[in-house]
């Protein structure tokens, strides 16, 4: 994946113009700005550690947990000009977090960034009082949702994705094994007889099913209404006692309907 391959470097530049930029703008001697450095060297120390050393998933999911409170206590530390930079850290923490952890370790990552989002901006708006700000803050939090929902759907995408793929081989292997006994002779073929009590409409949802196709493509096969066909599914799935749709194809190859 290209993203992934590169994203490591991309992450390391970027990090480093927007924290130059920060002290740039920080550039009192005030605690603070000691204080802005050692929760920079935090936020990088803990990616490089999640990176090359951390393998536990609840780790991990710990660890990006402690880079949304580095980012926002840094927020909380700066200036407000500087603000919407270190905002976006927001937006590299949750493609990083995409990139390693699974559907809902995500979505409680996802839901803690838009969180501490919408607190910081609240309080902008407390302590500004203004017009302008409400309108910047207004956009920057929809912003930072927009980006929360569209890579959380993107992390569904790929995990359907992930799951179809699976199935697929799955059903490729169970097929291939089956006909190389029946060509072989190992196997006489012989269909349940459960498969009798398979109307001709189910039996070919089950055909369709064993070729891997979905319900769309079937309910354009067979010029039904996909609704229709998930009806049938479930009608076949009590009717010979299965549990999901991958056991249906493997009978529907097993039995060859």
């Amino acid at each position: 994946m290209m993203i992934k391959k590169y994203f490591w470097i991309i992450k390391f530049f970027f990090t480093t113009l927007i924290l130059f930029l920060a002290l740039r703008f920080e550039r009192t001697a005030s605690v603070r700005l000691f204080y802005f450095a050692y929760l920079a060297i935090g936020y990088v120390s803990v990616g490089i550690i999640r990176k090359f050393f951390v393998r536990s998933k609840n780790v991990r999911l710990l660890s990006f947990l402690i880079d949304i409170a580095i980012v926002f206590t840094m927020e909380t530390l700066t200036r407000y000009i500087i603000n919407y930079a270190l905002h976006t850290f927001y937006i590299v923490i949750l493609i990083d977090a995409y990139l390693v952890l699974d559907k809902k370790p995500f979505a409680l990552i996802g839901a803690a960034a838009g969180f501490a989002s919408l607190l910081k901006y609240i309080n902008m708006l407390l302590l500004s009082r203004s017009f302008t700000k409400i309108a910047e803050t207004v956009f920057f939090a929809l912003f930072t949702v927009f980006i929360i929902i569209t890579v959380y759907l993107l992390k569904e995408v790929k995990e359907e994705k992930s799951k179809t793929e699976m199935v697929y081989k799955e059903l490729l292997t169970t097929y291939k094994e089956l006909e190389g006994k029946y060509k072989n002779g190992m196997l006489e073929f012989e269909p349940e007889p459960i498969v009798e009590e398979l109307t001709d409409r189910e039996k070919e949802i089950c055909r369709l099913i064993g070729e891997g196709r979905n319900n769309k493509e079937i309910a354009e096969t067979l010029y039904i209404s996909e609704g229709t066909v998930k009806n049938h599914i479930t009608n076949i799935l009590k009717k010979i006692e299965l549990r999901d749709r991958t056991q249906l194809a493997v009978f529907a190859l097993r039995n060859r309907i």
